[in-house]
């Protein structure tokens, strides 16, 4: 920037003597006998073909400058832009899951897509602003040295102008927030427009979708536009503003001050560069304004994360389970229940045994699995494994030990392969197969491509049933020291649910097993049965005592 200015200064400069060799008006004294006597000590001679050639070679010397700066302030925005869009996502995923349950995510992804883009064109028109403040000093600077009588003039009453019409400031900042609001509740909109698709197709409300979408639409459009319409506006006024001034020194120059005709030309020249330039800086940091909002929004995740962020661990191992897990007078709440979700919970799972949970809707059995892998943190009790408590400093190496399935998979739009290599990256061909066969998913084998066959999005491509089993091949995969099934074989059929039986039968007395459901087949062999109701433990037996 500084460099460019300065290449741009001296050019300007050189407008004077090349307009007093072509007008024979030579001036002993003041800033053109300065300019002359430096010509002539850096070996010029005083002929409009040098110094044409001299200001020619100063612009195309400034305009590879400007190229190259141009690059260097683009590379900087956007590896700036994606480093606060990676870093906010990484304190996402290292958020405690009580704190993400309770936060929306259309709320997150907006943020991370629209807000960290909205903060990269601030950054642009914040790197734009510098170099029309730096260029605006240089011709101001070029000014003084011609006429310091008119530079300060013009620096006066352009000031003015800028402080003037700059009074919008706070209705640009809330037009800013105004925008953040409207961005977000369009994409909670398009999120749940696309996550409800099926359903819509099913109940035949794709108008009500349309008329959500619309009105979202249209109160960002009409925010776009209002802050559009006050740049404009802006603009307008500065040019009028810009050329009043402008007649006004060219008057003050002639009459008043009697500037030499190659002076005043230069000095009207750079007046008339200096306009756009404040212009330009003005409407600049009116973007910068408009952003701000979506910086604070950014600012503000990141310290909620950083405030209920899990603790960081240097390196994953896996915790073996030898005696059991316990759980010690867990309870859990949320705001805005009356009730809490799990109520003075105390229960042990033995090592290599498997146990059934079951319930009615409500009952706290996803929130029990939540707490047993880790995810929730108890308001009070500890979870222990062979008696040891598991810490929060911890925790991330007992998840690491639990493979879950929910009744609800989630596969990646990606290949079966691929999808599988999520539970143990290093896995090989071999082990891919068995976890396969193990969770009853032969069926991949039939498929076109086989294992390479793309599952589409959320596994759309596959029925829910193949989708259930290929998460469990997944889930197989991690070789952990806990399973938790929950409702994972909701979806399946008779046959595919025995096989699966089966499967968690092989299981057994090498892996704890727990099961979340209500079918039969899959819970009556299980070692012990646990059934809760409204945060509580009911009954507690053999499934033959809980049946009765």
């Amino acid at each position: 920037m500084i460099l460019a200015a300065l290449t741009e200064g001296i050019g300007v400069m050189l407008l004077v003597p090349i307009i007093a060799t072509i007008s024979g008006n030579f001036s002993d004294t003041g800033p053109l006998k300065t300019i002359w006597i430096f010509l002539s000590n850096i070996g010029l001679p005083n002929s409009t073909g040098a110094l044409i050639v001299v200001f020619l070679f100063l612009v195309i010397l400034r305009s590879l400058i400007q190229l190259y700066r141009d690059r260097l302030s683009t590379t900087l925005r956007h590896e700036i832009v994606d480093d606060l869009r990676m870093t906010a996502f990484a304190a996402l995923l290292n958020v405690e899951w009580r704190w993400l349950i309770m936060s929306r995510n259309s709320d997150q992804a907006n943020l991370l897509l629209t807000d960290v883009s909205r903060i990269g064109v601030g950054m642009q028109n914040g790197i734009g602003m510098l170099v029309s403040i730096v260029t605006t000093l240089t011709y101001l600077i070029a000014a003084f040295l011609i006429s310091w009588k008119m530079a300060l003039i013009s620096a006066i009453s352009g000031g003015l102008v800028f402080a003037l019409i700059n009074q919008k400031s706070l209705a640009t900042k809330l037009m800013g927030q105004s925008l953040g609001k409207a961005n977000r509740t369009l994409h909670a909109a398009i999120q749940d427009a696309l996550n409800g698709i099926k359903l819509t197709k099913i109940l035949g409300n794709a108008n009500r979708h349309l008329s959500r979408l619309d009105i979202a639409m249209s109160d960002a459009r009409q925010q776009q536009i209002l802050f559009s319409y006050s740049t404009a506006l802006t603009r307008t006024l500065f040019q009028i503003g810009g050329a009043t001034l402008l007649a006004s020194y060219l008057y003050f120059g002639l009459t008043f001050f009697e500037i030499p005709v190659p002076e005043l030309i230069t000095l009207i020249f750079i007046f008339a560069r200096i306009t756009p330039l404040m212009m330009a800086t003005q409407q600049q940091y009116h973007h910068c304004l408009h952003a701000l909002p979506a910086f604070r929004e950014t600012q503000s995740l990141l310290n909620e994360c950083n405030l209920a962020a899990e603790p960081k661990i240097s390196s994953i191992k896996t915790i073996q389970i030898n005696k059991g897990i316990s759980l010690n007078n867990i309870s859990i709440s949320y705001p805005g229940r009356s009730l809490p979700s799990l109520d003075n919970i105390s229960m042990s799972f033995p090592a290599k045994t498997t146990t059934a949970i079951i319930g009615h809707s409500g009952a706290g059995k996803s929130t029990l699995a939540d707490v047993i892998m880790g995810l929730l943190t108890p308001d009070v009790g500890d979870i222990r494994i062979d008696g040891e408590i598991i810490k929060e400093e911890v925790l991330s190496n007992w998840r690491h030990s639990v493979a879950y399935v929910p009744q609800e998979v989630f596969l990646f739009h990606d290949s079966i392969r691929n999808n599988l290599l999520w539970g143990n990256q290093q896995a090989s061909n071999d082990e891919l197969n068995n976890a396969l066969q193990l969770a009853a998913a032969g069926f991949v084998n039939q498929l076109p491509q086989g294992i390479d066959t793309i599952v589409g999005d959320e596994g759309i491509r596959l029925s829910g049933g193949e989708r259930q089993r290929i998460a469990l091949a997944r889930a197989l995969l991690r070789n952990p020291s806990l399973l938790i099934l929950d409702e994972a074989t909701s979806a399946l059929d008779l046959e595919n649910e025995a096989r699966i039986r089966d499967a968690i039968e092989s299981l057994h007395g090498d892996l704890t097993v727990i099961i979340i459901g209500h079918r039969l087949m899959t819970l009556e062999h299980a070692d012990q049965v646990i059934k809760l109701s409204n945060g509580k433990i009911e009954q507690f037996g053999s499934w033959e005592q809980i049946k009765k």
